[in-house]
């Protein structure tokens, strides 16, 4: 089981910062983007969804 995903997508910089971020296949503005490869988590922050507070409440 893989826990990393790769995901290709345009990223648009302006002064070192990001402006914006599309995936390859769903590119609807007409910007100069730079064609990338960015890794994500696949199970980041998965305990949250089964943290409950001292009374037995979710969020």
């Amino acid at each position: 089981m893989e826990t990393k995903e790769k995901i290709k997508v345009f990223i648009d910089f302006q002064n070192g910062k990001t402006v914006c971020i599309c995936k390859r296949s769903r590119k609807r503005c007409s910007k100069n983007c730079s064609p990338e490869i960015v890794e994500r988590d696949k199970f980041a922050e998965w305990e949250r969804t089964f943290h409950r507070d001292r009374f037995g409440k979710s969020e």
